[in-house]
């Protein structure tokens, strides 16, 4: 089969492959389409001179065979995943992946839409519902919330989790995004490029119950902190070279939270979570509640030249929303 790796020197290469076997809970899958996310590019950076790995974390496609303990799935249902940092990604023709980390794909929606969500998605949902509590229900919760970079891919499906829960929504993007902002469920758009406080403070809101911060952990840390209430949240993504001095948050009695979507799939734990998690995204993206964040697909067959243009699109940080390469072309 076709793949294409990292190699030991960064580079993006084609390589033949064996088609892997399933054993246990994995399924193997012949994947239809990918979303390259900024983790692929972080990841190139972190390969050494004796390693090289397959890439790729966000597909949908058809299970051509399954494990001897998968119970979910049989052959020809087609399924959606961001799949595992510890595991070669989806930067292949086929590729293994635990059934538990999965669901079955929306039915309603084109796959290429579809495939653009799950990483993003998970993202979202376990700093709303596993670090801030909420429940994911529709309109059940309450209270007030700013994303710093709503304009993104993850900051994209988090502003509309947080509507759909209910949420009051504040979000930080370029003012020539804000309609890509409202897109997305948010009440207040605010332009990073002025005064971040003083705009929400314009707006009605001296404090916010949680910040969730989706980029530079430090660079906006002031901002955070000034803005949160007591006893509310700061959730960050991104790792800081820069050193942050946390007892600030002590006298607001403020949490300083960390979410790594991988976590689960890396150390094992509730994996479970996830398929769950991702079958209620199919079923909001199928009655439309929530939309995908795609902006972009290229049709192309799997190859190393594709995935550079995709990576050199994402590093160019002019991409509002997803990126996805289509293999199939199939609608």
């Amino acid at each position: 089969m076709n793949t294409v790796i990292v190699n030991e020197k960064r580079k993006l290469i084609d390589q033949q492959a064996e088609v892997p076997y399933p054993h246990n809970h994995d399924v193997l899958v012949k994947i239809h389409d990918i979303s390259i996310n900024p983790i692929d590019i972080k990841r190139i950076h972190r390969i050494t001179n004796t390693d090289s790995r397959i890439l790729g974390y966000d597909a949908i496609g058809e299970v051509v065979s399954i494990g001897s303990k998968v119970s979910k799935y049989t052959a020809g249902d087609m399924i959606f995943y961001a799949g595992s940092t510890e595991r070669n990604g989806s930067y292949q023709e086929y590729q293994l992946v635990d059934e538990r980390i999965t669901a079955f794909a929306p039915k309603k929606i084109p796959l290429n839409q579809a495939a653009a969500t799950p990483l993003t998605w998970l993202t979202a949902y376990e700093i709303l519902v596993d670090k801030l509590g909420f429940i994911p229900q529709k309109n059940v919760n309450s209270g007030s919330i700013l994303v710093i970079n709503g304009a993104g891919g993850a900051g994209s499906m988090l502003t509309q989790l947080a509507h759909w829960m209910g949420l009051t929504v504040l979000a930080t993007s370029s003012a020539g995004n804000f309609y890509w902002l409202k897109r997305n469920g948010v009440d207040v758009p605010l332009d990073y490029h002025n005064n971040i406080v003083d705009q929400a403070q314009t707006a009605g809101f001296n404090s916010v119950d949680h910040v969730v911060n989706l980029f530079d952990t430090a660079k906006y840390f002031n901002i955070a902190k000034k803005m949160v209430r007591p006893f509310g949240h700061i959730v960050n993504v991104a790792l800081t070279s820069e050193k942050i001095d946390i007892i600030e948050l002590q006298a607001k009695s403020i949490s300083f939270d960390w979410e790594l979507m991988f976590t689960k799939s890396t150390l094992e734990y509730n994996l479970e979570s996830q398929g769950e998690s991702l079958a209620l995204l199919a079923n909001l993206l199928d009655n439309g509640q929530i939309k995908s964040t795609i902006t972009r697909t290229i049709v192309a067959p799997l190859a190393a030249q594709v995935i550079r243009q995709a990576h050199n699109l994402i590093n160019s940080h002019t991409v509002v929303g997803k990126i996805v390469v289509d293999f199939e072309a199939k609608y």
